[in-house]
């Protein structure tokens, strides 16, 4: 009887230890349209990252440092599921005069 309850114990560990290895193999696997969708994505914020870095003055690091934080403020709530919408409108319109009044300012000087 022992070694029937031993059996069985070492049965029910290597199923266990077999399929934990399965999940894990396969946690990080991705399909075809996810590699798709996250290659896309990595190559948009390449995109972004080479236009902030042409667009990166030294003259006025601090307004261009603001600017950038602007923006990214503004995905950020774009992307955002848990604002109000009337506060979200409100938050990016408010957003958009900022930025068009700091990029108005640069552009003058």
């Amino acid at each position: 009887m022992l070694t029937c309850n031993n059996g069985i114990v070492w049965a029910l560990a290597g199923v266990f230890a077999f399929g934990s290895l399965g999940v894990a193999l396969t946690a990080r696997a991705e399909g075809p349209q996810a590699r798709a969708i996250r290659e896309r994505e990595e190559k948009r914020a390449a995109a972004e990252a080479n236009k902030e870095r042409r667009e990166d003055k030294k003259d006025h690091p601090e307004v261009w440092a603001a600017v950038r934080a602007l923006r990214t403020a503004r995905e950020d709530i774009e992307k955002s599921r848990h604002e109000k919408a009337k506060y979200k409108d409100s938050a990016l319109k408010s957003i958009d005069r900022a930025l068009a009044d700091l990029e108005a300012l640069m552009q003058q000087d």
